[in-house]
């Protein structure tokens, strides 16, 4: 690995590695005649999934740096968790917020799943909350009622959220979930962070939303996996410069009633989840989109990722799987 704008001595490499159940962090150190440049990694738990940090930096400032990402981290995770004492939680339980007084990160948050939302024909929706709780993801899955589903149904989706001059406000039982966008955005707002902060290259990967980049002097190509929906192995190794790589599946969070599979994408339109889409990536300029766009194209399918504007990504992947069992791969756009 390449580290920023100094020559390696690879004879010069010590690798420190300290571990546990809940957090890693791996030490690279990079000595060249004149500085010292570290290479930090750290994985952790945060917004209900673990959290990789890569960065770059020289050695005045790395560890300040990895440790200002976890932080953000974390106060994202509490400001725009469903539950808890931040923002968002306060919000669904007011039921309404004035619009001006909403921070920039909820803000871009609500705008983005708006124009998401209008791109996809709802199939991406922020208000889904209570449907979300009905079927019990991610901590107890389960089949519900029917009549349970048809009501949790009545009180989700944007219709029942409403803007009349600065006021927002929601249905009774509405509840906004940004579930789907939010790993992305927080991947994309601690990648900024580390930059501005002088980080030379880094990377943040949060429970598969994945931001990386860095100057073009420090010559890191990031060579990420994207997995097999259907299997332990490696589907493709994807080669990147800059940008976000999003990946959505129905492996991720599922459960069987019966010889049912039912996973954690659920689709707007009926309120159960999706079928025949095992997999998507995005690849595109930033994870928050990446994010959004690759749960659109999980319920919609091939027929949403052939829609979508061309400007918004650079690669799509879709695999699909048939009543057979049988998996194709589906693909739009190119590196």
């Amino acid at each position: 690995m390449r580290p920023a704008r100094k020559k390696i001595n690879s004879g010069m490499i010590l690798v420190i590695l300290l571990g546990s159940l809940a957090s890693a962090l791996l030490v690279r150190i990079f000595i060249s005649d004149n500085d010292k440049i570290l290479e930090l990694k750290n994985r952790t738990p945060v917004l209900g999934t673990f959290a990789t940090y890569i960065v770059i930096a020289e050695s005045e400032s790395a560890g300040l740096i990895l440790s200002s990402m976890d932080s953000l981290a974390r106060y994202l995770d509490n400001e725009l968790g469903v539950y808890g004492d931040g923002e968002l939680s306060g919000l669904n339980m007011r039921g309404y917020a004035l619009i001006s007084e909403l921070s920039s990160d909820l803000d871009y948050l609500l705008k983005s799943s708006l124009f998401i939302s209008s791109i996809t024909d709802s199939l991406f929706d922020p208000a889904m909350g209570a449907l979300v709780n009905t079927w019990g993801f991610p901590s107890d899955p389960h089949l519900p009622d029917s009549a349970d589903i048809i009501s949790a149904l009545s009180i989700s989706g944007l219709d029942n959220v409403m803007v009349s001059g600065d006021t927002l406000s929601l249905s009774s039982g509405t509840i906004l979930d940004f579930g789907a966008i939010a790993k992305g955005y927080t991947a994309d707002r601690i990648y900024n962070l580390a930059r501005e902060m002088g980080a030379g290259a880094a990377l943040v990967e949060i429970g598969g939303e994945i931001r990386c980049g860095g100057d073009a002097e420090t010559g890191r190509l990031w060579r990420l996996a994207v997995r097999n929906p259907r299997g332990d192995n490696i589907m493709e190794m994807i080669e990147i410069e800059d940008g976000a790589v999003a990946t959505s599946g129905d492996y991720e969070n599922y459960f069987f009633d019966g010889e049912q599979r039912y996973c954690h994408i659920l689709d707007p339109r009926t309120g159960y989840p999706e079928t025949g889409t095992a997999s998507v990536t995005v690849i595109c300029a930033n994870a928050a989109f990446g994010d959004a766009l690759a749960t659109a194209v999980s319920v919609g399918g091939i027929d949403t990722a052939e829609n979508l504007p061309d400007s918004l990504f650079n690669l799509i992947i879709v695999v699909t799987e048939d009543v057979n069992g049988e998996v194709t791969e589906w693909r739009r756009g190119g590196l």
